[in-house]
């Protein structure tokens, strides 16, 4: 469960970031950290859902999945913790070698530099930085926030002291089953050539592919326990606020996308605990 490198390895965004490999080698890399988890699942407006997601996936669903993650003692990051939010949809892709259902990672908020570049520069996740304070918990209800330059743009509840329906609760278990690994498209743009228009810089990708990560399989030597906790159901709340220009400077375009997710009903939602391998580097491109 180790990477060896026979060339020199570049850890963007910097371009000097190469010349040791951080103890990527040591198989310690690998110790799980502990997550702590709060998700809510609603349906959407299929069109709307639609209208965002990249021409090679296939949306089943028109459900919205958020996950609050509370990510502690990281081996990957030297033990530290961040938290996360994650907003999928389930979808299929169907290419000329790989079809396979899975989460298509709308965004994924997070509140530290580290895993955002990780994420974003190797694997083409499209994370962007959030103030997200831990979950806050009281008598069976959780709610928890994500705000940008101090402004709320997305606060969820999940109380498990309201039950959710069996037959809802089944029809998540379904969805989540099926999927067979995360999807992301990785887009990055070009830099224009010197007697291109400037808008080049905006419209032309110097690279642009989906891109999975596939659900975690165990090695037989992988000298660690996982698993997930039994998870609290429960119904919950969820408010998407439209931001503009004046609110988020740069990412207002994500707010005020979101907020177009708005839910027509919420479906169930769920506390629950597991054990994150960190293992990342295995994903690839679909084609």
């Amino acid at each position: 469960m180790s990477l060896k490198f026979e060339k020199k390895p570049y850890f963007m965004p910097v371009f000097f970031s190469g010349e040791d490999d951080h103890g990527i080698n040591d198989t310690s890399f690998h110790e799980p950290a502990d997550i702590n988890v709060i998700s809510l699942t609603y349906e959407t407006d299929r069109e709307a859902l639609e209208s965002i997601i990249p021409d090679c996936y296939e949306l089943l669903e028109p459900y919205v999945n958020i996950k609050f993650c509370e990510f502690f003692g990281c081996s990957w990051m030297a033990g530290k913790g961040y938290t996360l939010i994650n907003v999928n949809c389930p979808v299929r892709f169907k290419g000329e070698r790989d079809e396979m259902e899975g989460d298509l990672i709308l965004v994924m908020f997070e509140n530290h530099a580290d895993p955002i570049i990780g994420g974003r520069d190797s694997m083409g996740y499209a994370k962007y930085f959030a103030e997200i304070p831990l979950i806050e918990k009281l008598n069976g209800k959780f709610s928890c926030k994500a705000s940008a330059w101090g402004k709320p743009f997305l606060e969820m509840t999940v109380d498990t002291n309201v039950k959710a329906s069996e037959e809802d609760i089944e029809e998540i278990k379904k969805v989540e089953g099926r999927a067979k690994g995360k999807f992301q498209y990785k887009y990055m743009p070009k830099v224009r050539e010197k007697d291109e228009p400037y808008e080049a810089n905006y419209t032309t990708p110097d690279c642009a592919y989906p891109v999975v990560l596939p659900a975690f399989e165990k090695p037989v030597d992988y000298p660690y326990e996982l698993g997930a906790s039994e998870s609290e159901w429960g119904m919950g709340s969820i408010k998407l606020t439209p931001t503009a220009w004046e609110d988020w400077p740069h990412g207002w375009r994500i707010g005020a996308g979101l907020a177009k997710l708005q839910p027509k009903r919420i479906i169930a939602a769920r506390h629950f605990t597991y054990k994150d391998p960190g293992v990342y580097y295995t994903c690839y491109i679909l084609r």
